[in-house]
């Protein structure tokens, strides 16, 4: 056996291979208050997006994510949003030795916010619910990634192929103690179960698996009472306009050393950064249009390449405020229906996006430019194996507008300026897509392509995403866990979070073929691993020929904090898996 005392090895973490990940829009983390504050009440003020849930197995977007990553812990977590994950709710766990089962021992006298206290079954009916309700989002991350042992019901024999309910392997040993079943070796298993989504709930609160009736209804759970044992409470969540967690004191952990935090909600970034230069905020984000590179400086740079410094002085109060800068594992990028968009005139929007250009001119640098849909921390080989995998194969030219190339591939399906192909590209709602859809559009606008620009809300994008409604969109992936593969399935034809509908040419069937190895390679051996990175370039080169996602750039995560805030400095893996315990708040002046 394994033992696992509390932190697991950044090795194991950075193997981890993946299917799941949150769809991502870059905006502000920033804040709003509610009257003066006073030692008694020292909250958090920051502002946030439009929430779509409170329910952790419902819960796939970064708005919802931050707020659930406060209510609820689970069995493992990313301390501080850093990338290696470490032990939480469970204070043991032994791994076998063929890796098909994880033991955890949990912790003692850790309390819900009803009362109750953490046991074995509540983490089984946590498991259970993941796997069989109706309002999860995360089944097929359980059931298929992860690879908990289950039943299905046999399509042989009349059934739909679904999950059978109370079939799922995880089980309790005796109070304290879980054991989860895996039917094969998965080693990014302790990554995956750090995931927001993944936060322990009390057994039977909600009643929508077989067994339950559930003392509260699903509304009420993922609206107004959410039970969770984690280091905050919800407070009020007003809808589309402000939301507040409260500090709890009996939290089994560090903290909470604030009174709560609370988020005002302005989805518009200019409206944001000028509510929190009137000090409404405690931290907040600087959009593209108002930030000035000349006012950052770096005092210090750590060894996980995260920036120290300070940011201003700031229009109007001339303040000066301290200055985070992390490289995230994140990727913007312009996404295609390949079913509704020809190859030609993808390839087309490839040669005249200038990535260079965008980040200098739009995003005033903040970031790197990307040919990859994998950051260059994930990549194989590093930032550097990635720069040399650009400069080799990267046929589009990532830091020039080639629209020679553009009008030939245009040509040769037969399209002209006077004839052109008719694209509606659906961007979020922001000045720089805004920004990089007219300078496309009036780009192709001279070979071929007329481009048809639109915005829609980023919860209203990312549903017409998965239908199949949007012809060219905006959208972004941030990781869930660090691996290349977290980030690859969404070329792969056959996982849930393609939305791309690329099937029936070369280049997709060596895609779904990648995808297959990486499957079939899911150990912590070094072939194994060896056998992932090989699949993760073919796919990245697949993705190159057909375009059917053109990377944009890989953004940095900032923070902008007054002086009378303390955060300790948020990792790589994302603000919206950093809990807020550690957060002190001193005098506002």
């Amino acid at each position: 056996m394994t033992r696992h005392s509390k932190t697991i090895s950044r090795r194991d973490a950075l193997r981890t291979v993946g299917g799941l990940a949150t769809g991502f829009a870059l905006a502000g983390c920033a804040s709003a208050p509610q009257g003066e504050s006073t030692p008694a009440d020292r909250t958090f003020r920051m502002i946030g997006q439009p929430l779509r849930t409170l329910d952790p197995a419902q819960s796939i977007d970064t708005a919802s994510a931050r707020v659930v990553t406060q209510l609820y812990d689970g069995l493992t977590y990313y301390p501080k949003g850093n990338p290696t994950p470490e032990l939480l709710l469970a204070e043991d766990l032994s791994v076998s030795d063929d890796g098909t089962e994880y033991t955890f021992a949990l912790k003692r006298d850790v309390t819900f916010t009803d009362g109750s206290t953490l046991g074995a079954a509540d983490v089984v009916y946590t498991f259970e619910r993941l796997a069989a309700s109706p309002n999860s989002s995360w089944a097929s991350t359980l059931l298929d990634l992860v690879g908990v042992e289950h039943e299905r019901r046999d399509a042989d024999s009349g059934g739909d192929g679904e999950y059978v309910p109370g079939s799922l392997g995880v089980e309790a040993l005796d109070e304290r103690t879980v054991r989860i079943r895996l039917s094969s070796p998965f080693h990014a298993t302790t990554a995956v179960l750090a995931h927001p989504s993944f936060g322990i709930v009390p057994e039977g609160v909600v009643g929508d698996v077989e067994g339950h009736d559930g003392r509260l209804s699903q509304e009420e759970f993922a609206t107004d009472r959410p039970v969770g044992a984690g280091p905050f409470e919800l407070d009020y969540w007003n809808q589309g306009t402000e939301y507040r967690v409260k500090a709890r004191e009996d939290y089994h952990g560090h903290g909470p050393v604030s009174a709560g935090v609370h988020w005002q909600v302005i989805s518009e970034p200019t409206s944001a950064f000028e509510y929190a230069l009137n000090g409404n905020a405690d931290a907040f984000w600087t959009p593209d249009s108002e930030f000035d590179p000349g006012s950052v400086s770096i005092e210090s740079e750590d060894e996980q390449g995260r920036k120290i410094g300070s940011y201003g002085p700031l229009e109007g109060s001339g303040d000066t405020v301290r200055y985070l800068q992390v490289p995230q594992a994140a990727t913007m990028y312009l996404g295609f229906n390949a079913e509704r968009v020809p190859k030609p005139v993808r390839r087309a929007v490839a040669y005249a996006l200038n990535q260079d250009q965008q980040l200098r001119d739009i995003h005033k640098g903040r970031g790197v430019a990307a040919a990859h849909l994998t950051p260059p921390n994930l990549f194989p080989g590093g930032p550097e194996g990635y720069d040399r995998h650009v400069r080799e194969e990267y046929p589009y030219g990532i830091g020039e507008t080639r629209l020679d190339a553009a009008e030939r591939v245009l040509r040769g399906a037969g399209y002209a300026p006077d004839d052109p192909a008719e694209v509606t590209f659906t961007t979020y709602e922001g000045d720089n897509w805004r920004s990089t859809g007219e300078l496309l559009r009036d780009q192709l606008t001279a070979v071929g392509v007329e481009l048809t620009i639109e915005e829609a809300p980023f919860s209203a994008l990312a549903k017409r995403r998965e239908s199949g409604a949007l012809e060219m969109f905006s959208f972004g992936w941030a990781m869930d866990y660090a691996a290349a593969e977290n980030f690859l399935q969404l070329l792969s034809p056959t996982t849930d979070a393609s939305q791309h509908r690329w099937e029936g040419t070369d280049a997709s069937a060596r895609a779904a073929d990648a995808w297959e190895r990486i499957e079939d390679h899911r150990t912590a051996s070094d072939a194994d691993r060896r056998a992932r990175r090989r699949a993760c370039l073919e796919l990245e080169r697949a993705n190159w020929e057909d375009a059917v996602l053109v990377p944009k750039y890989h953004p940095v995560g900032e923070g902008f904090y007054y002086r009378w805030v303390d955060v300790p400095k948020t990792g790589a893996a994302g603000f919206d898996k950093h809990k807020y315990n550690h957060v002190r708040i001193g005098r506002r002046s």
